[in-house]
């Protein structure tokens, strides 16, 4: 490793002073690291008290040694990784421990029966990983020559918790402004359970292929930033809808706040497992490992809690959600109507009709789109296909008027003096409309030969057919500015607006172009065209 002229520069410290420092600042980690490992593995239960000792000591202990450089020292580089270790997991078995005590509480739609065994497991892995972390650490320190730490401190970690609640009796608050939160909350966690396909994938998973996880996409990063989202989300329930009278008064909203806050703390486990995979068991795991031979690294535990219990925990309480969401975005629906174009280049073919209705399916509201006399369900994909007729006929009207408005006599001329061919007047006629921006030729050269072999139409009825054909097979595109309407929930107006002001999600060759970010949930449709 090189090393810079700042670290060369830099003072010190003396061994001695800094030994004796950690000596005295590590006595009440060590000394109960010493009581967990002589009760035995099989005694040792977390409790709240425990974890938060260790998070405690092990924060502060973490902080020291960084700002002496641990990390880039060989003899206290493992001694570091055994902290930062008890202080990550304690943490883990802290937000764990919330999830058993309180997670009967969250009123949840889904069963618990499996998610409850899983948060044992995760539980007695937790104790397993924090136990091998203490008596390696206990290993370190004696192989720096301190002697045992004391064991008569008089620790006691153990946690009697009386049964039942305290008694719901502070008087709501008068808020009427929580119903336009509430639309918020229930739009974002909608928006979020599109934003966290990854993890089904990982939960989907089986060993031995634990190993292949992409982690550039399940990786700690996007974990913690779906954390932060669902941190926001709870922040926000909890400062304006908490104790409101609209929380009184819809049944619902205890039931989101609950699987907010599920997802937000098995995330934060998520989080963790993520960190120590990439950052320690990928490239450390030898300076985790305990001495035994049966230490709980060993196996594949580890990526079986993250894949299959938290992973898939967190996915399935976010899409457990999904209708209940859209049963409270329908309550509060706001019934407009907006006027939108079409899809400027080919109509509601495939792509343009299956972004619409996918909009629609997101939202779970009824949308009708109005074109004409003849209205439609734009959640369906078929209905809006049938669109498509209204569509190609106001085009076909539009380019026969235009048609019948150009004067013909030189073109037809050439054609008699064998000037020019008929397919190349029917060309030359194209070519003017596309001038006065009616057309935009998308293929050169135009098939238009193959098309009035042996036809004895006029010219102006060539050209028409020629057009029809050409449009069809998206050799050319007829511009014509046709509008129609949805109605529907304006929150899910405001989306389909937004696509229609970006034709639609596709240029006039019919592929695909970036989104706004208000669109970001369809990106995960896209991804399975």
């Amino acid at each position: 490793m090189k090393i810079s002229d700042s670290d060369m520069n830099m003072k010190i410290v003396d061994q001695k002073l800094f030994d004796d420092l950690m000596r005295e600042r590590t006595l009440l980690l060590l000394s109960l690291a010493r009581k967990i490992v002589m009760d035995g593995a099989e005694k040792m239960q977390l409790t709240r008290p425990l974890l938060g000792n260790i998070q405690g000591e092990a924060t502060q202990l973490e902080e020291l040694l960084d700002s002496y450089g641990a990390r880039n020292n060989s003899q206290w580089y493992v001694f570091r990784i055994q902290i930062a270790a008890l202080k990550n997991f304690s943490t883990a078995g802290y937000e764990l421990l919330h999830l058993k005590h309180t997670s009967l509480g969250y009123r949840l739609d889904t069963t618990q029966e499996g998610f409850l065994a899983g948060t044992e497991d995760a539980l007695n892995y937790v104790a397993a990983f924090l136990f091998c972390s203490l008596n390696r650490l206990l290993a370190e320190t004696k192989a720096f020559g301190w002697p045992p730490p004391e064991d008569n401190l008089g620790l006691d970690f153990s946690e009697i918790l009386p049964g039942g609640r305290l008694p719901r009796d502070r008087k709501t608050k008068d808020d009427k402004s929580a119903q336009e939160l509430v639309i918020r909350l229930a739009t974002e966690f909608l928006n979020n359970t599109e934003d966290a396909k990854f993890l089904q994938v990982a939960a989907r998973t089986q060993g031995p292929k634990w190993k292949n996880l992409n982690f550039d996409r399940i990786g700690e990063a996007s974990i913690r930033a779906m954390e932060g989202k669902l941190h926001n989300l709870q922040s926000t329930y909890d400062t304006y809808v908490s104790d409101s009278e609209t929380e009184a008064c819809d049944p619902n909203l205890p039931k989101l706040r609950g699987h907010i806050s599920i997802v937000l703390h098995i995330l934060r486990v998520a989080t963790i497992f993520a960190h120590f995979y990439e950052r320690h068991f990928k490239i450390n795991t030898d300076a985790l490992r305990c001495c035994n031979h049966t230490c709980v690294l060993s196996g594949d535990w580890f990526l079986n809690l993250f894949t299959h219990y938290l992973c898939r925990y967190s996915y399935e309480f976010l899409h457990s959600a999904r209708s209940l969401c859209q049963t409270m975005l329908k309550k509060y629906a706001v019934i407009s109507t907006i006027e939108v174009p079409i899809p400027p280049f080919f109509g509601f073919h495939a792509r343009p009709s299956a972004l619409v209705s996918s909009i629609v399916q997101h939202y779970g509201s009824q949308v009708t789109l109005i074109c004409g006399n003849s209205e439609y369900d734009a959640e369906k994909t078929f209905e809006l296909f049938r669109v498509n007729g209204w569509i190609d006929q106001q085009k076909r009207s539009y380019i026969y008027h235009e048609l019948d408005a150009l004067d013909l006599q030189e073109i037809e001329e050439k054609i008699r003096k064998h000037s020019i061919s008929r397919d190349e007047g029917v060309l030359s006629i194209i070519r003017q409309l596309a001038l006065k921006n009616m057309i935009h030729i998308l293929l050169y050269p135009l098939p238009i030969a193959p098309m009035i072999e042996n036809s004895h139409d006029t010219l102006r009825e060539l050209a028409k057919n020629v057009i029809i054909k050409l449009h069809a097979q998206r050799a050319l595109t007829i511009l014509f500015d046709i509008k129609i309407k949805f109605r529907g929930d304006i929150r899910v107006l405001n989306d389909l607006r937004v696509l229609a002001e970006n034709t639609y999600g596709e240029n006039e060759s019919g592929t695909n172009i970036a989104l706004p970010r208000a669109l970001n949930y369809l990106k995960h449709f896209r991804e399975q065209e």
